[in-house]
């Protein structure tokens, strides 16, 4: 793809994929980032697209790629002059009560998506289709959402 190509599909590709990650639930100011990063390093790696016609697709994959790799390393944190209190995370607390509810291979398998490794490399890893790994994931969530609809009141 020439540099004329790729300008054009900037162009009229950025704002999509700004919209992109908004509808994936990233933050405006993290949004218009991660975008530019993605057609940043699509331009950097455009002889590897196959069709040009794609891509729009394409730099949405490294832009959704990007934002997910944000959660997998540990997070750095400065305390020169932090304010140190001490305080409890709810939603940690009752996402560990959720997980404990898994079997040991459901469990990993939910934490693997939760850290944000999408289902085809959690599939490359664990030797099966992106497809099955899809599927566990459905029954794995509709199987805690069950379990959560039956109140503790109303199973005694």
């Amino acid at each position: 793809m020439q540099r004329d190509e790729y300008a054009d599909a900037f162009e009229t590709g950025y704002g999509a994929t700004r919209r992109f990650l908004l509808s994936r639930g990233v933050p405006i100011d993290e949004a218009d980032e991660i975008a530019q990063a993605a057609w940043a390093r699509g331009w950097e790696y455009r002889e590897q697209l196959r069709d040009p016609g794609l891509v729009g697709f394409w730099v949405n994959s490294i832009a959704r790629n990007l934002f997910r790799a944000r959660f997998r390393g540990p997070v750095p944190v400065s305390l020169d002059g932090a304010d140190v209190s001490y305080s409890i995370d709810l939603s940690t607390l009752e996402l560990n009560r959720l997980l404990d509810r898994c079997s040991r291979r459901d469990r990993a398998l939910l934490e693997k998506s939760l850290a944000g490794y999408s289902a085809e490399e959690i599939a490359r890893k664990e030797g099966i289709t992106s497809t099955g790994i899809r599927v566990r994931l459905l029954r794995v969530r509709q199987t805690l959402r069950n379990q959560l609809a039956v109140s503790p009141a109303h199973a005694a």
